[in-house]
């Protein structure tokens, strides 16, 4: 072979081994431009799920699921938030160690005080069991990272009764 072939060859491995590093540094930044809009996206929902209007929202929901309100006055915007936060967990806008780790306990109390009412409006949807359909799959998520967590089974994790209305007595007093 000739110096001019040799010389052709090593430019055409440095451009590839370039075009190599170029995609896998291009790569890297996607992933960390992902990560770091996933986490600023998780703490822009804690401090919404903390902010005075939806404390206000989580006070009025407990008052009114603690007093037996009629369906038609019921809030949803608690409700609406755990859907929110069940689509973006879904479409991994959210990490789910993160999510589960601000949200669990709340989503899984809300969800069991929220149950009878929800059920209630599926059913008024025309049994439209899409109606809080994140919401709920954001919970199933939950306990599966708790039963992991704790090694408890669902069951021995689900509040009972008692639980839930403490749950609503302390939220009732957010406000």
């Amino acid at each position: 072979m000739c110096v001019s072939t040799w010389a052709e060859i090593a430019t055409a491995l440095a451009s590839w081994a370039l075009v190599c590093v170029t995609i896998w540094v291009v790569r890297n930044q996607n992933l960390l431009t992902r990560s770091n809009l996933c986490a600023s996206l998780q703490l822009q929902m804690e401090e919404k799920f903390d902010n005075p209007v939806m404390l206000a929202e989580r006070s009025k929901l407990a008052k009114q699921l603690l007093s037996d309100a009629p369906h038609d006055e019921i809030q949803e915007g608690v409700m609406n938030f755990f859907e929110t936060v069940g689509t973006m967990l879904r479409k991994e806008y959210l990490d789910p160690d993160m999510t589960w780790s601000a949200f669990s306990f709340f989503a899984i109390r809300w969800w069991s005080a929220c149950k009878h009412y929800i059920t209630t409006e599926r059913a008024r949807q025309g049994n439209d069991e899409t109606v809080f359909e994140e919401f709920q799959t954001l919970v199933d998520r939950m306990y599966e990272f708790e039963t992991k967590k704790r090694k408890i089974p669902r069951a021995q994790l689900e509040p009972c009764a008692k639980d839930v209305t403490q749950f609503l007595n302390d939220e009732r007093k957010l406000v």
